[in-house]
């Protein structure tokens, strides 16, 4: 008896029963070398013979090129089908990938990915090399099964690679994109110009300028600042950038890599010195005052925020504001009844916190017929000062000579073959590591002593009108002036609306020396010796730091 009557009621491959035939490939290599042996054309192929037994239609197609997928979201083009994928108002019916492991690597990730692409969207996997399928319950399992399995042999494959990534990275060599401020030369880096036999990093132009931002950024200076200053320069860098870039120990010439055991010495140059990233680290981790306020659109209209403290506890004054009016406070939290308000208004019985701090700046302000006298005065300070600078210059010259007479003698060892270019190598780094922030002092240094006359000149500038740069500045303007004049903040009666210093800065103690001398009243004199950092360094008074 023939069966041939029964064949309508066999039941069919569900793919082969779907109506909507649209579907979309993926190809991915995982280098450049796999690119250029035909791999990816042989994947394209599978996917159209694939659709073409089907049925299918291949109406867009996504990778085309490598793509390593130990991250998947890491991946340009497979990201670009996820989104496409989402986006789509008519979506695929599925998929087509010529392995699994060319989808992910990533295990149990991939799993969930491809979970969400056949539950949540309805677009389904299918392995072309062995038309296995998400569409059936049992072909779903072992599409999981294979991206397991990817997950399996990529972690093999880096049981075998490791130990020489990690002896690779020991002796002292670097892995990966160079950061910012070095150019990367070796035999398999991507810019044809920085081929080379041997990998070597450099300091190029951008990393020179670096340099100087991180010496700013040891100095204290803000973020925003040293970002101002490098755009102006030619290198422009995000806050996140720049940001990450403080807590990166490659700058100062260590490899802090996740194979490596411990720190390795780098065979780099130093951007920074260890010293000064240490400076860093602990500016970062708000163990000094030079690490800066975080501006919340809450405060912006209350810049004495944790400046002031109250007389009574001691405790920083916080701020608030009465939304509906338009007013701001400032209050202590553990002491009953100490409330300021911010500013005064007509309404208002009582002196404003803003007014308050504005007159104080004031009283700063000297007559016309002292500021040159005061001027006289500074510069004989200042250059009191500066004798140590200049006795600082002259040991750096005798370290600088001392050290380039080393070099030199390193140098004739090699020649002689008393020593070997290993040795050499290692201890001529060093040598010039020390030249380097010896000259870097140097140069410092000469402007310190060279911009003497400008540098008096913009300080008298600003110390005279303080209190306008205060009044009409920006909120990081204020803080800044703040900080600058009262480096330790003010404590406030609130009940007698008064302002007690706790520390000044010796600029103004200066001033206030001279205009109290000139009234015939006692004061304790300032020092010779007095710490003008401040001026001496450019941190704190040259108007163009305020940015103004």
């Amino acid at each position: 008896m023939g069966l041939e009557y029964f064949n309508q009621f066999m039941g069919t491959n569900p793919i082969d029963k779907k109506t909507n035939k649209n579907v979309w490939s993926y190809t991915r290599v995982s280098s450049k070398d796999q690119k250029s042996n035909k791999s990816l054309s042989y994947q394209k192929e599978y996917a159209e013979k694939y659709a073409e037994k089907k049925e299918f239609v291949i109406t867009e197609e996504f990778g085309n090129t490598f793509e390593s997928a130990k991250g998947d979201f890491t991946r340009k083009e497979f990201s670009k089908l996820l989104d496409r994928v989402k986006k789509a108002r008519v979506k695929p019916f599925a998929i087509l990938i010529y392995k699994m492991n060319r989808f992910s690597r990533s295990g149990g990730k991939g799993i969930a990915l491809a979970q969400e692409l056949v539950n949540k969207y309805g677009v389904h996997l299918v392995e072309t090399k062995s038309g296995i399928s998400t569409v059936t319950e049992e072909g779903e399992y072992q599409i999981w099964k294979k991206l397991l399995k990817a997950r399996k042999e990529n972690m093999e494959r880096l049981e075998h690679t490791i130990p020489g990534l990690k002896k690779f990275l020991e002796e002292g060599y670097y892995l990966g994109k160079a950061p910012v401020g070095y150019s990367l030369y070796g035999t398999k880096v991507q810019d044809f110009n920085n081929r080379a036999t041997e990998q070597r990093v450099e300091i190029n132009e951008d990393g020179k300028l670096l340099m100087k931002a991180w010496k700013m950024k040891a100095n204290g200076e803000r973020d925003y600042v040293i970002r101002a200053f490098l755009e102006k320069r030619g290198l422009k860098m995000s806050k996140q950038k720049m940001s990450a870039m403080w807590t990166k120990a490659t700058y100062c010439g260590i490899s802090t890599n996740k194979f490596l055991d411990k720190p390795i010495k780098g065979n780099w140059k130093p951007i920074v010195s260890v010293a000064d990233f240490k400076k860093v680290q602990a500016i970062l981790a708000g163990s000094t005052r030079t690490s800066g306020y975080k501006v919340e659109k809450t405060n912006v209209d209350r810049p004495l925020t944790g400046f002031i403290y109250c007389s009574k506890c001691k405790g920083k004054l916080t701020s608030y504001s009465v939304k509906k009016k338009g007013l701001h406070y400032y209050k202590c939290q553990s002491c009953k009844g100490v409330t300021l308000n911010a500013n005064s208004s007509q309404k208002s019985i009582k002196t404003g916190a803003h007014n308050m701090f504005s007159d104080l700046l004031l009283t700063y302000k000297l007559e016309d017929k002292l500021v040159a006298p005061f001027k006289e005065q500074l510069k004989r300070v200042i250059k009191e000062n500066s004798n140590e600078e200049y006795e600082l210059q002259e040991a750096l010259l005798k370290r600088q000579k001392s050290i380039q007479n080393k070099i030199d003698k390193l140098t004739d060892a090699l020649i002689d073959e008393l020593i070997d270019s290993e040795v050499y190598k290692r201890k001529k780094d060093i040598l010039e590591q020390e030249l380097e922030e010896i000259n870097g002092e140097l140069n410092i240094d000469a402007k310190k002593i060279s911009n003497l006359e400008k540098m008096i000149d913009d300080s008298v500038e600003l110390s005279q009108n303080i209190n306008v740069y205060w009044e009409s500045g920006a909120y990081e303007v204020k803080r800044k002036v703040q900080e600058l004049v009262f480096p330790e903040g003010l404590v406030v009666n609130s009940e007698k609306r008064q302002y007690l210093t706790k520390k000044v800065n010796r600029l103004f103690q200066l001033k206030a020396s001279i205009a109290k001398d000139a009234k015939g009243t006692k004061t304790k004199k300032v020092s010779k010796n007095a710490d003008l950092s401040s001026l001496v360094a450019g941190t704190g008074l040259e108007p163009v730091t305020f940015g103004l």
